[in-house]
Formats: C-alpha cells, sequence, structure tokens
C-alpha cells in the first residue's frame, strides 16, 4: 500500500509574505526625483534671469512730445555738485535768468561768456556752475567741455578734470585743437602720481551717466553697411544704495531724415527709425561687486532711402541718434549725435 506524503510535512508559507524590492528600485526613484527637481529649478531660474535682463529701447519713451512741435524743451536748472554754489539762489539770479534769451544757442552764448569772466575774476566755483548750465543745453559743446575740464583743473580736482577731458576726447579730431590739448591732457593726468585716485568714478550730479560713446567706422555685413555703437555707462556711487537694475532703462533712439539731405531738417523732418535692433550689455548682473562701469552694444544697419519701411512709409536717410538714459522713470543723462539733435528732439525728464 503506497502512502501519499502528508500535506502536514510540507513547510508552512505564511500568507502575507512580503515581496522584497531590489536595491535599484530605490535608487532610481530617488534619481528620477533629483532629476525632476533640477529640472524645476533650471525653469525657474530662466525666468528669474530674463526678468533680469536689461534691454534696450529702439522706439521713443511714450512721453516724447518733441516730433509734434518745434518749440525748445523747458529749461530745467540741472543738479549741482555739492561744493559748487547754486548761483540762481545766491543772489546773482539776473545773470542765470538770462530773460532775453529764448534760442539756446544764445542761452548757451552768454553762459560761456559769463562764466569766463568768471574765471578773470578768479571765481572758479561760479564758473563752474555756469559751465553746468551750459552743460544741460549741450553735453557735447567742446566749449563747455572745455572750461569745466580746465576750471576744476584749478580747483585742484584732477578726478573731475580728466573726467571732462576724456569727453572731449571722445567727441574725436571733429572738434580741433581742443581735440589734441584735450588727449595731452588725459594722458598727462594719467603719469601723474595721483593715477590711482583718477581711477575713481567722475563726481557728477547724476546718480548714473554716459561715461564715453564710441562709434566705430560704416562696415559692410551680410551684404548691408552697418556700425556700433558701445556706451559705457557709469555710476557716481559704486555702492549706490539699493540699486536694482530692473530700474534701468536705456534708450537708443536712431532719426531718418525725410527732408533736403543738404540742409538742416527740423523735427517735423525727422522720424524715428522703427525698425528692430540688436543690442544688449555685456553682462547680466549690473554693477556688481562694486563695478563703476557696464557697457552695452547696439548694432544698427544704415536704411536705403525709398524702401519700404516696417510702418509701410519709403524710409529715408540715416541722420543721428540720441541715447538717454533713464533710472526709475527719471532722466539720468542723454547724448546725441549730432551734438544739435538733443537740443531739437528732447527726450522728456520722465517717462511712464
Amino acid at each position: 500500500m503506497t502512502q501519499l506524503p502528508s500535506s502536514s510535512s510540507r513547510s508552512a508559507q505564511p500568507l502575507n509574505s512580503l515581496r522584497v524590492r531590489p536595491t535599484t528600485y530605490s535608487v532610481a526613484v530617488y534619481v528620477l526625483a533629483a532629476v525632476l527637481l533640477f529640472e524645476l529649478v533650471m525653469v525657474i531660474s530662466v525666468f528669474w534671469l530674463r526678468s533680469m535682463v536689461v534691454p534696450v529701447n529702439f522706439q521713443v519713451p511714450k512721453a516724447h512730445g518733441a516730433l509734434a512741435t518745434t518749440k525748445p524743451a523747458p529749461f530745467i536748472p540741472p543738479i549741482l555738485p555739492p561744493d559748487v554754489p547754486n548761483l540762481a539762489v545766491s543772489g546773482r539770479q539776473t545773470l542765470l535768468a538770462l530773460p532775453n534769451a529764448n534760442d539756446k544757442q544764445t542761452q548757451m552764448g552768454n553762459y560761456l561768456d559769463q562764466a569766463r569772466s568768471r574765471r578773470r575774476d578768479n571765481d572758479l566755483k561760479g564758473a563752474v556752475a555756469l559751465l553746468i548750465q551750459a552743460e544741460d543745453l549741450d553735453p557735447r559743446n567742446p566749449d563747455v567741455l572745455q572750461g569745466l575740464a580746465e576750471s576744476y583743473y584749478l580747483l585742484n580736482d584732477p578726478v573731475r578734470s580728466k573726467a571732462y577731458w576724456q569727453r572731449l576726447v571722445d567727441l574725436g579730431p571733429a572738434v580741433g585743437r581742443a581735440y589734441s590739448l584735450a588727449r595731452d591732457h588725459v594722458l598727462l593726468l594719467d603719469s601723474t602720481r595721483e593715477a590711482d585716485a583718477l581711477q575713481a568714478p567722475s563726481i557728477l550730479g547724476r546718480e548714473i551717466y554716459i561715461n564715453s560713446v564710441e562709434k566705430t567706422p560704416v562696415d559692410t555685413q551680410a551684404g548691408a553697411p552697418m556700425f556700433k555703437l558701445r556706451v559705457v555707462l557709469m555710476r557716481k556711487d559704486p555702492n549706490m544704495p539699493n540699486f536694482d537694475q530692473r530700474k534701468l532703462q536705456p534708450y537708443v533712439i536712431f532719426y531718418q531724415n525725410y527732408g533736403d539731405p543738404a540742409s538742416i531738417p527740423g523735427p517735423g523732418a525727422l522720424r524715428p527709425d522703427l525698425r528692430p535692433h540688436k543690442g544688449g550689455f555685456d553682462d547680466i548682473f549690473l554693477f556688481q561687486d562694486k563695478r563703476a562701469k557696464e557697457a552695452l552694444t547696439v548694432e544698427y544697419t544704415l536704411p536705403v532711402p525709398g524702401t519700404p519701411g516696417p510702418d509701410g512709409k519709403p524710409m529715408g536717410d540715416y541722420y543721428g541718434y540720441v541715447i538717454g538714459i533713464y533710472y526709475d522713470k527719471t532722466l539720468q543723462d542723454v547724448r546725441s549725435e549730432p551734438a544739435d539733435l538733443l537740443t531739437r528732439l528732447p527726450l522728456p525728464d520722465g517717462i511712464e
């Protein structure tokens, strides 16, 4: 008789036995979670970096109203350095008010004449105050820049003196004898024992200002003539408190001439170039680690007169540009080429 094996002889297995997961399973879960977290951080950082980028505006500011009128912009007294007296409130208001001088060129001549008179009387700070008033009318006038450079040198202020000599050098040989004189003075000041002190930023009545503008010769790229503008900005105070680069708004506006190319066009014959242009700062984080200078570069392709523009109208001849630097919606500094373009198409003191 064959005896069947008893069921009790088999090893008993618990019904709630657990399946052991391999170690690689847990590792894979952690790796996947790390990858997802990394991608999330990257997405957030991309949006954050985009918000930090300071774009260059090529459109005319909304508050700009100079295209519709030929009236000169209202005169606004500048912010003077702390050691220069404000003559408008120091008992000499009649010299600065110039009630009979409505034309800016006449005002400029009066300021220069009075500044020379002050220098002859050895009133150097009074001369500086008048020249700063003239600088607000035309920040690229060679006589004004030379007068400020010489006055500050006589006031034993080589930092500001060199800043104005350098601005004369930036204008180029077209300013005549003042160019070679300015270049000699810059080299002389650089070679003095106070050379280290001269590397400090110029102390001007602005928080952020344009130190220099360099324009490359016209070159042909991809069959189109173009040039580049390199604009160097400086901060008056490297430790500028609460600086927020997102409040910095540079405007570079190129103008086309629709009038007679042989004559100086009025505001009605000048129109902003509405084509898209390339431009931006060299760095993303501006004035970091107490950096005093930041540079932005703009590429401009010359228009072909008569060809359709972005608004469907034929384009005109290239005429010049205006550069405006705004911080917290307030105009800080301006430059233009030609120099008188700024007086005919002034930028607004504030923007929306």
